[in-house]
């Protein structure tokens, strides 16, 4: 039922943990596809010591992930396609969750589930519109997404291949949030299914993460919906939600961005909220440049609900 295909870039510390994860699900894939994109260090090693319990490895030239991931896409042959980055893992009851959603709502297009992260040995779960344990189709995928920007990430989505491959996969050229544009395009022509229940750990904790990186363009996610906005034949309802994702995701990327000193990255947020009419945000990012880091670090540790350890436990149960 499931081809779950993992990117790998220089993430050797991490891709054990990530397909033992994948090995250990209650309901197995039908295939692991780790792709490796131009690693340099002993990450594909590591990967082929599962070989035998059978992970696929294959590679290509460091083209980045949106390539990597399509080029498992590509490689892949079921009808579901389930990511994982290689920083993350999930528990074991992942795919269970996600099969028994998908046979609730087969017309869905991009099925996903709750996640906790992990950042500085804390655990906090992402903040969301729905109660726990519920399931069923998202009735406002960009409001819903925007409650804590944890609706859907890459290591929590599983997509349907055809539609998929409807939308033309995952950008390549995209520096950062090449999947929130996938994802926005799939509910802008399907439904979107959700179960809020905790099945996977995204690890902030990893070395190579892309918030560390400089920026001095907006984030491809932010000029996609930027975009969206200037489009006529957005209804009305979703144009509520495609302004309310795009100024929490522009404030929180560019608060992460004051925080590691990148300002001229925090400015070209700041300039494009501008120029697509969103001055309140913009006068908030411009704001927060003047914040202390310790304000901005006590912000971002109360952005999401705090877990104790033994309610992780919970959730691996």
């Amino acid at each position: 039922m499931f081809s779950v295909v993992v990117p790998l870039y220089n993430k050797g510390q991490s891709i054990r943990q990530a397909l033992e994860s994948i090995l250990g699900q209650t309901f197995k894939p039908s295939e692991i596809i780790v792709v490796d994109d131009g690693s340099t260090d002993n990450g594909p090693d590591v990967v082929r010591e599962f070989t035998e319990q059978g992970v696929c490895l294959i590679g290509q030239p460091n083209q980045g992930v949106s390539a990597a991931r399509n080029f498992g896409i590509s490689s892949s042959k079921c009808e579901y396609i389930a990511f994982l980055d290689a920083d993350d893992f999930w528990l074991p009851g992942h795919l269970e969750a996600v099969r028994s959603l998908i046979l609730s709502h087969p017309q869905a297009a991009l099925f996903s589930t709750a996640h906790v992260i992990r950042r500085q040995g804390r655990y906090q779960r992402p903040y969301s519109v729905f109660p726990n344990e519920w399931q069923g189709l998202v009735p406002d995928f960009f409001q819903a997404y925007s409650k804590g920007l944890g609706l859907v990430n890459s290591s929590t989505a599983v997509v349907r291949r055809a539609a998929l491959m409807q939308v033309g996969g995952f950008p390549v050229g995209i520096r950062r949030g090449e999947d929130i544009i996938v994802w926005s395009k799939l509910a802008l022509l399907h439904p979107i299914a959700h179960v809020e229940a905790v099945t996977a750990i995204y690890d902030q904790q990893a070395e190579n993460r892309t918030d560390r990186l400089r920026m001095t363009e907006p984030p491809g996610s932010l000029s996609f919906l930027a975009d969206l906005l200037n489009k006529e034949e957005l209804a009305a309802a979703q144009r509520v939600g495609v302004v309310r994702l795009f100024d929490r995701i522009a404030f929180f990327t560019a608060s992460g961005l004051v925080l590691n000193a990148d300002h001229l990255g925090a400015l070209s947020i700041r300039d494009l909220a501008l120029a697509c009419g969103r001055n309140r945000t913009a006068a908030a990012i411009s704001f927060i440049s003047f914040v202390p880091a310790w304000l901005l670090q006590l912000a971002r540790n109360l952005r999401h609900r705090k877990i104790n350890k033994n309610m992780l436990d919970d959730f691996h149960g």
